[in-house]
């Protein structure tokens, strides 16, 4: 084949890889931009880090795996099949991990149809490539929890060490002078993700055996710890020193920043202590075998087309149709929450209204949000309904746990608990008994969704799918009761008024969630 010829085919495969793209990226870019959202919160800025780093790794390979050697394989339209199944289930269920998840796995299976078997070459990117998908807000939350109470305790015990009087009360450690409150910034979470992908790219470029790079893996918890702790320790010692302002503000982002790149040191360190001690024999066992024109690399022009042509169907139509879903949807007739009494029985109510920007974020359609008390009884009970005529992703009702807990209430326990508000109705709810300082809230809430009531966020999800299904219908609301419990009240008496507010409440809900 002449100079020109290759040329001239280099121009055709590049030209219709760019074709591809296109239509991966316009079909599904209204999941890209929500999946951008989720990227722009502070826990998931490093995934803006991912596509370049996954690009630059392929180009390290630039000279071993011939990227326009292209094998069109058919066998990688069954991943692309499934990752769209992925995108659709994740829309109407809203999840979405299932989505981004979704598109991770079309870029996989567009990989194997273009290079077949030696698609395993590029396994590493690939995994790289999956730290475009932010971890799940419940995971978010637990890990988030979990590392802010390590973290508080570490730094206590190194206050502690050095002669400072300190008391420590969950995420809150009292210095006498001043209280610091350590939220969820200074959790270690935003290290952790990227933390563990700096282990895997030191594991990929400084280490060669599986071990070493595990190794690499298993500190990431505790080094993540120890930073965090060190930080919150610095910051302690700080505010008894009278520079409480350095303990904010850039000082504090750039407390951050330093505590990242030194643990990334360490980790680059480890990698070359591990590869001093246990040295290994460095064989090229790729070289001669990427750079091998498989068999089928002479393949005409007729499979070629067709694949290409089936790709862009694939991403153009599944993204238009995932476009309209939501307007497909049947939505109900309904009273509107305008209309909701604030008077229910005994119990007198006045109506509060949600700011812009936390409407933005609530995604809902209308919403009831009000306060009642009963005269004689001590207990104020605020109800919160929000509805939403469709849901997908960012368009849902979402279990309020998360939202408690980043408002500074520590979960005592939780449990579910069976409410009848008639003789022909059982309610089951999720409650939760909470505190924060000397306060104690019991927060119950479930899901009414087109007839049921749900308590499990999976079991809604499942069963927005099943609907969407076989009824074309995803509107639902969650349904969010609340109170205060009294100095000396018991938690018996407290669920007897919880049963009392619920048994008025309930009679009126069809009328403005319908069944």
């Amino acid at each position: 084949m002449t100079h020109i010829s290759v040329l001239k085919e280099n121009k055709i495969i590049w030209s219709t890889l760019l074709i591809i793209s296109a239509c991966f990226i316009v079909g599904y870019w209204p999941v890209f931009q929500k999946l951008m959202m989720r990227w722009d919160s502070g826990d998931n800025s490093y995934c803006y880090l991912i596509i370049p780093l996954f690009l630059y790794i392929c180009w390290d390979k630039k000279n071993t795996f011939k990227f326009l050697d292209i094998s069109w394989n058919p066998w990688g339209l069954l991943p692309i099949l499934m990752s769209i199944g992925l995108i659709i289930i994740g829309e109407i269920g809203s999840v979405e991990t299932l989505l981004y998840t979704g598109l991770w796995g079309c870029v996989v299976g567009t990989v194997a149809v273009l290079y077949g078997l030696r698609s395993r070459h590029l396994v590493f990117p690939l995994i790289i490539l999956f730290f475009i998908v932010p971890l799940p807000p419940f995971i978010n939350k637990m890990l988030t929890f979990k590392m802010k109470m390590a973290a508080s305790t570490l730094s206590v015990e190194m206050l502690r060490a050095v002669g400072v009087s300190v008391m420590q009360e969950g995420n809150i450690i009292d210095l006498g002078i001043e209280q610091m409150q350590v939220v969820d910034a200074c959790s270690g979470l935003r290290y952790f993700m990227s933390m563990i992908l700096m282990a895997l790219l030191v594991g990929y470029f400084f280490t060669k055996t599986w071990w070493q790079r595990a190794i690499l893996l298993v500190l990431v918890v505790p080094l993540t710890i120890v930073m965090n702790g060190l930080r919150i320790f610095a910051t302690g010692i700080l505010t008894i020193n009278g520079h409480k302002e350095l303990a904010h503000g850039f000082s504090h982002d750039f407390a951050g920043w330093l505590g990242f790149m030194a643990a990334g040191a360490i980790l680059v360190f480890v990698s070359f202590l591990l590869k001093k001690i246990w040295p290994y024999s460095k064989v090229d066992s790729v070289k001669g075998t990427l750079n091998k024109k498989t068999a089928d690399s002479k393949i005409g022009l007729a499979k070629p087309v067709v694949l290409a042509l089936i790709l862009c169907f694939l991403f153009a139509g599944s993204g238009y149709a995932l476009r309209g879903m939501s307007s497909s949807f049947i939505r109900p007739e309904r009273m509107t929450f305008e209309s909701f009494p604030m008077k229910i029985g005994e119990w007198e109510g006045k109506r509060e209204y949600l700011s812009e920007e936390i409407l933005n974020s609530l995604w809902s359609d209308d919403y009831v949000k009000a306060y009642y008390q009963k005269k004689g009884a001590p207990n104020v009970i605020y109800l919160f309904v929000p509805f939403y005529e469709y849901q997908g992703t960012r368009h849902t009702a979402h279990a309020p746990q998360s939202c408690l807990l980043g408002g500074g209430w520590a979960l005592i326990n939780s449990k579910e608990y069976v409410a009848r508000p008639d003789h022909d109705s059982e309610v089951r709810m999720r409650t939760m008994l909470m505190e924060k300082g000397s306060a104690r809230l019991l927060s119950s809430y479930f899901f009414f969704q087109r007839g049921r009531v749900i308590t499990s966020p999976w079991a809604n999800k499942f069963y927005l799918i099943w609907d969407s299904i076989t009824k074309r219908r995803t509107d639902g609301a969650l349904v969010r009761i609340e109170m205060g419990i009294a100095q000396g009240q018991s938690i018996d008496e407290t669920y007897a008024v919880l049963d009392d507010f619920l048994a008025r409440v309930w009679p009126l809900l069809p009328d403005y969630v319908p069944k």
